[in-house]
């Protein structure tokens, strides 16, 4: 094993995380070995907390409460946190790409599956703590505990991945958004409106308000 692995600083950022455990996969080179199991759980909950933390700064305009800040210190804290502003996080993220279907080189956004990386983060946690019960885990019969972790690691590497790959990461700012879009959007935050009703909405408008920004410039 190249020292350069377990010797070089660790960063906090979830690329770093994400990318660690990509250099533990390819070290153990299809091998499964309990060691890079655990290590690489490890620093894949670290990358979906990290992920959550960052995504939370996103919806908040990197403008955290002290509250919230203090919840975020500690990894049930930040989940709880996650679960709390999912809704309004998937609106958000679904009214951009409402403005997107309607605006021509507007790009999509993704729409990242909340419930799917806080499962992910329990079930890694499993890999981590498997100690009471070795013939559960690390002695499991054809090493099946091991396998099923490595399988978990790799798939949900892939999903991060793959969210990197097919779209844009962010959100429109409704402070951006034209007075008009923002009436929009304030109704359909507030369920005062539906997707397709605020598709049409925006669709009617997206004319004027693109003639509008030709003029100005």
């Amino acid at each position: 094993m190249k020292n350069s692995l377990i010797e070089e600083r660790r960063q906090v950022t979830y690329d770093w995380h994400l990318a660690q455990v990509i250099k533990w996969l390819k070290h153990d080179n299809g091998r499964e070995l309990d060691s890079v199991l655990v290590y690489s759980s490890v620093d894949l909950r670290i990358a979906i907390e990290r992920y959550f933390f960052e995504l939370l700064l996103l919806l908040k305009h990197n403008n955290l409460t002290a509250e919230e800040q203090s919840r975020c210190s500690s990894k049930e804290g930040i989940l709880d946190l996650v679960k709390e502003t999912e809704p309004v996080y998937v609106k958000r993220a679904k009214f951009t790409n409402l403005i997107a279907a309607v605006t021509p080189d507007f790009p999509r956004v993704t729409i990242v599956d909340f419930r799917y990386l806080i499962n992910r983060w329990h079930t890694l946690s499993g890999y981590c703590h498997k100690q009471l019960k070795p013939k559960e885990s690390f002695d499991s019969e054809n090493r099946g505990f091991q396998k099923k972790g490595f399988r978990v690691i790799k798939e949900t590497v892939d999903y991060f991945m793959e969210l990197e790959r097919s779209r844009v990461f962010g959100l429109i700012d409704p402070k951006s958004m034209p007075l008009e879009t923002k009436n929009v959007y304030d109704k359909y935050i507030k369920d005062e409106i539906d997707e397709e009703k605020a598709k049409g909405m925006l669709k009617i408008m997206e004319p004027v308000l693109s003639e509008r920004l030709i003029r100005s410039l």
